[in-house]
């Protein structure tokens, strides 16, 4: 089971909520963490939506990929991105970028959402 309620894969928004901000459950990391490692396969990072966010960010280390920006006009009306992942191949590390409306490629590296130490 486990296609309704808060707690199904589907509805789940421990590593999304809130929005363009640290996720706020306590246990998200080991979370992605174990779900992660039981796929298996070197899986390095999710790619999620349902929950949008300001512009394509990554949680959790990275680990945590949100990409739902609302551009619907009745969500948030955001500007469409692209979450672009060229696959490094053995032992290289994947290389990941946002693509902007205007053409700009992000490094994932600025789009990063970390608690702060302060």
């Amino acid at each position: 089971g486990g296609g309704s309620g808060e707690g199904s894969p589907v509805w789940m928004r421990d590593y999304s909520s809130p929005n363009d901000g640290v996720p706020k459950s306590p246990k998200a990391q080991q979370l992605i963490d174990e779900a992660l490692e039981e796929v298996g396969y070197g899986v390095q990072r999710m790619v999620m939506g349902h929950t949008p966010q300001h512009r394509i960010n990554a949680a959790l280390k990275g680990r945590a990929w949100r990409v739902d920006v609302g551009a619907s006009r009745g969500v948030m009306a955001g500007q469409p991105e692209v979450l672009e992942i060229i696959h490094g191949g053995d032992g290289e590390d994947d290389i990941v970028n946002i693509l902007t409306m205007s053409g700009e490629k992000v490094a994932s590296s600025e789009r990063q959402v970390i608690e702060s130490i302060f």
